[in-house]
């Protein structure tokens, strides 16, 4: 009589069928979910190229929601983040700051925000807005003054930027994690930075004119030495269309992305209507959000209004971090924008059951999807982060 062969387990599942399987799963849980099944598939899930899982949206509480799905778990380490940039949560108090990763569970160590020098850079940007013969209000950046970080931008493990404000300027200061200084640039101050971030091996931000500026630095690794080699002026930001409402309140912000190798500015307009209430003065009554998509077209130094980011392409935003994701992959609706509530217009989000909102680039529609989350009454907004 022929011997029974053993009966098979899910740990005999093939290398490529599991592969197949773990492209089919969106959600950042539900891979960690696969791996931790048994080591043959833990050891799969390391062997394939995957596309890129949906972001997790968090809460200062250390509440995590794993997008698509709707249920919650904790990351107790991540209670108090500032904000996030990539799979990072940024903490600061008291001077003192830091970048987690609460997945692989690094933490990086930056030096106090007191600890400040100034960077060796250009004395001029090129192609710089000109000032048409009229004198503006020069102020010199005050190395004394007290730093504050604005936003983080996370190059790599071995350099940091930020927007920071020294005083009453904004400018932008390069790190090491684990130094002893920011390297602080005075040129930037220059050009009221707004949103900032890395891309190719560079740093591109907006100023308050929607101009797009380019800023290639040098990393020299063996005296540790930080410099600018070079600020440009790529996008002017002229007159771009702007809608408003006869009578109401409008809330106008940017957003700075990169999608299939482009660079996309997004305005999002958020529009209200006043009236008048006897017990509580002047109040706004929400109607509506509207985003436009621009792209940087550097040959003629403008911004290109785009109808479409892409049937397979979705934009989360939010104030600290924007990111592009695939998601034809996962057989999920492109050209949607998926934007967090960032503290601002609460007038807006009052009513709102959740912090997060989905906007359809094709009908203008905007609804809210779970979870349900919120980060009312916490102390900094809710945030994306981007597993890898």
């Amino acid at each position: 009589m022929a011997q029974a062969e053993p009966p098979l387990s899910w740990s005999d599942l093939p290398t490529e069928l599991a592969g197949l399987v773990l492209c089919r799963l969106p959600a950042y849980s539900d891979r960690v979910r696969f791996g931790a099944v048994c080591r043959h598939w833990s050891f799969s899930s390391k062997q394939h190229r995957l596309p890129q899982p949906f972001p997790c949206l968090v809460f200062a509480g250390g509440t995590f929601f794993s997008l698509p799905h709707s249920e919650s778990f904790q990351f107790h380490d991540s209670v108090g983040f500032h904000s996030s940039c990539g799979e990072w949560l940024f903490f600061s108090h008291d001077g003192t700051c830091s970048l987690k990763n609460p997945f692989s569970k690094i933490t990086l160590t930056l030096p106090n925000q007191s600890c400040v020098c100034p960077i060796d850079e250009p004395v001029e940007i090129v192609n710089a807005r000109a000032t048409q013969g009229v004198q503006m209000p020069q102020t010199s950046l005050n190395m004394e003054a007290e730093m504050s970080i604005q936003k983080v931008v996370m190059c790599s493990e071995l350099l940091v930027a930020a927007i920071v404000s020294m005083g009453p300027l904004d400018t932008v200061a390069l790190c090491r994690p684990g130094a002893d200084s920011w390297f602080v640039s005075a040129l930037c101050s220059d050009d009221l930075l707004t949103y900032m971030m890395f891309y190719g091996g560079k740093l591109y931000a907006i100023n308050k004119f929607k101009d797009l500026l380019a800023i290639e630095f040098v990393d020299e690794n063996d005296s540790g030495k930080l410099s600018i080699s070079k600020v440009e002026r790529l996008v002017v930001g002229g007159t771009l269309p702007l809608s408003l409402i006869r009578g109401g309140a409008t809330n106008i912000n940017h957003f700075l992305v990169e999608s299939r190798g482009a660079l996309l500015l997004v305005r999002r307009t958020i529009f209200g209507m006043t009236s008048d209430s006897d017990e509580e003065g002047m109040t706004i009554k929400p109607v509506g959000i509207e985003f436009k998509v621009f792209e940087a077209d550097i040959s003629s130094s403008q911004w290109v209004v785009l109808t479409s980011v892409g049937d397979d392409q979705a934009l989360f935003l939010s104030n600290s971090y924007s990111q592009s994701i695939c998601v034809s992959e996962h057989k999920l609706l492109g050209n949607h924008i998926f934007i967090l509530d960032d503290g601002t217009s609460s007038w807006f989000w009052a009513d709102m059951k959740s912090s997060c909102l989905i906007y359809n680039l094709i009908d203008g529609k905007a609804y809210s999807p779970k979870p349900a989350g919120t980060f009312k009454g916490e102390k900094a907004p809710s945030a994306w982060l981007f597993p890898l």
